[in-house]
């Protein structure tokens, strides 16, 4: 994940155009927010336990991110998250990375 996060050719090849182009907006928009609740887009969905972020990047295709920080994130605080985790892209419920 961390390959293709900064190496758009990497992105092109695993993803396809499209998705690449999303994903890295979507990366460099959380690279230049000072929390995540400054993004434009919020995210499609928000699990618990940890908590983990969906944000769509596609049709039928999510990028799963989860808030991390020095203190415990949960649902009350992830919004002022710095800091994520890029846990995995998925399409049409099966794991691209």
């Amino acid at each position: 994940m961390r390959a293709i996060a900064f190496d758009r050719k990497a992105a092109q090849k695993s993803l396809g155009d499209d998705l690449a182009e999303a994903f890295l907006s979507l990366v460099a928009d959380m690279g230049n927010a000072m929390y995540l609740d400054e993004l434009v887009d919020p995210p499609a969905a928000v699990r618990s336990d940890p908590v983990i972020l969906e944000y769509q990047l596609g049709p039928d295709c999510i990028l799963e991110v989860q808030p991390i920080g020095v203190h415990a994130v949960d649902m009350t605080n992830w919004a002022t998250a710095h800091r994520v985790k890029l846990v995995r892209i998925v399409q049409n419920g099966a794991q691209l990375l």
